[in-house]
C-alpha cells in the first residue's frame, strides 16, 4: 500500500480533554491508489480496505474523533478528473467514516468547468452523499482563480445551501502573501461571502452568534455585570433534530445533550415520526422501528454513555410519501422526556 501512503497526508485534531463536548476530527487527505489496474482504478478495493483499517485504528484511540477520507471527488462518472482507485461512493461507505468530502477546483486547466457545471457537480456529490452513502457532505477544499471570485463564491455557496450541503471550507486563508493563486488574505472581498455562508450554515445547525453585551444598558440581559441573571430551567435532556427534506426521501441529524447532573448509561432515544417515514440507513447508532415509533441506541462498543453536559450525535436516511416529512415528536431518553429544538 506504499503508493497510496505516499500520496496521503494525515492531519490530526486535538481533543479538548477539559470539555468532553468538544472534539476535533481526523482527516486522511486526498488518498489515491491509482494506475495499479483498470479494475482497481474504478472499484477502489485496496484503498477501501486501507481506509477501513486506518479508520478502525483511529476510532479505537478516540471514539469522539470525526473521520473523513478527504478525497477529491474525482471520477469519470463525475466529469471531474479520472478514476484513481478512490471511488466517491464505495470508499466513503466505510463504516468508520462519519462524512463524505470532495475538493472542487473547477478552474484548473484539467477540470475546465463553467460556473453552472461546477454547481451541478457539487449537487451531484451532495445527492450521492445523502442518497447512496447516507452521510453528510463536507466540501473540505474549494477555490477558483482567474475568474471573478466574489461572483463564483456567491453563486456556489448559495446553491450549496439550497442543495442541502452539510459543511464547507475553502483553500486557504493565509496570514501573509504566500500563495498568489489560491491564497485568501485579510480584507479580501470574497471573505464577506464566506461569512454570510457561515452564518447560514450555523443557523442550519441550530447555532446563532452570541449577542454582544451593552454595558451602558442596565436592562440588557446579556450584560455580564448583571448580578441576578434569570436562571434557565433544565430538564434531563435536550434533543436537536435537523431535517433535510427532499420530498420522498430525507436525512435527519440528531444531537442528544445530557442536561442532567448524572451520566446516562446505555442511552436509548425514542421518538415518533409524523407519518409513514421509514429509516433506510443509520450511522453512529442502531435502530428498531415499529410503525411510526423508533428507538435509536448507542453503537456497539463506543459512545455508550453521555456524561453530564456532554452530547452524542447520530444521523439517518429515510423514505416517505412526498411532503409528509416533519420533526420528530414524543422524544424520550431512557424513558425521560426531552425538550426538543
Amino acid at each position: 500500500m506504499s503508493h497510496a501512503l505516499n500520496r496521503t497526508n494525515h492531519y490530526s485534531g486535538v481533543k479538548y480533554k477539559d470539555d468532553p463536548t468538544i472534539f476535533a476530527w481526523d482527516l486522511m487527505n486526498e488518498p489515491r491508489y491509482e494506475a495499479q489496474s483498470p479494475e482497481e482504478n474504478v472499484d477502489g478495493t485496496t484503498l477501501r480496505a486501507w481506509v477501513d483499517e486506518m479508520g478502525a485504528f483511529v476510532k479505537g484511540i478516540d471514539t469522539n474523533h470525526l473521520l473523513g477520507a478527504g478525497i477529491e471527488g474525482h471520477g469519470t462518472d463525475y466529469g471531474f478528473g479520472g478514476d484513481e482507485g478512490n471511488p466517491f461512493v464505495h470508499l466513503q461507505q466505510s463504516p468508520y467514516l462519519d462524512f463524505t468530502s470532495a475538493h472542487p477546483y473547477p478552474t484548473e486547466s484539467w477540470a475546465d468547468l463553467s460556473l453552472d457545471e461546477t454547481k451541478q457537480l457539487i449537487r451531484t456529490w451532495i445527492n450521492d452523499s445523502h442518497e447512496k452513502v447516507g452521510k453528510p457532505f463536507f466540501m473540505g477544499e474549494f477555490n477558483v482563480h482567474n475568474v471573478d471570485r466574489v461572483a463564483w463564491w456567491s453563486e456556489i455557496y448559495a446553491d450549496f445551501e439550497a442543495a442541502g450541503g452539510d459543511g464547507s471550507a475553502f483553500w486557504w486563508y493565509q496570514d501573509r502573501n504566500i500563495d498568489g493563486k489560491f491564497g485568501v488574505s485579510e480584507g479580501a472581498p470574497e471573505l464577506a461571502v464566506f461569512r454570510n455562508h457561515s452564518a447560514v450554515m450555523a443557523a442550519k445547525s441550530g447555532r446563532t452568534p452570541s449577542p454582544t453585551p451593552d454595558p451602558t444598558d442596565p436592562t440588557d440581559p446579556t450584560d455580564p455585570t448583571d448580578p441576578t441573571p434569570t436562571p434557565t430551567e433544565r430538564g434531563a435532556c435536550d434533543v436537536t433534530y435537523r431535517l433535510s427534506n427532499w420530498g420522498s426521501t430525507f436525512n435527519a441529524d440528531v444531537t442528544i445533550h445530557n442536561t442532567a447532573t448524572t451520566t446516562v448509561d446505555n442511552w436509548a432515544l425514542s421518538f415518533n415520526f409524523p407519518g409513514n417515514q421509514s429509516i433506510t440507513q443509520i450511522w453512529n447508532a442502531t435502530q428498531v422501528q415499529d410503525g411510526r415509533h423508533v428507538t435509536a441506541t448507542h453503537p456497539s462498543g463506543y459512545n455508550v454513555s453521555i456524561a453530564p453536559g456532554a452530547t452524542v450525535n447520530f444521523g439517518f436516511s429515510g423514505t416517505s410519501q412526498a411532503d409528509t416529512n416533519g420533526p420528530a415528536s414524543e422524544v424520550t431518553l431512557n424513558g425521560k422526556t426531552c425538550t426538543t429544538s
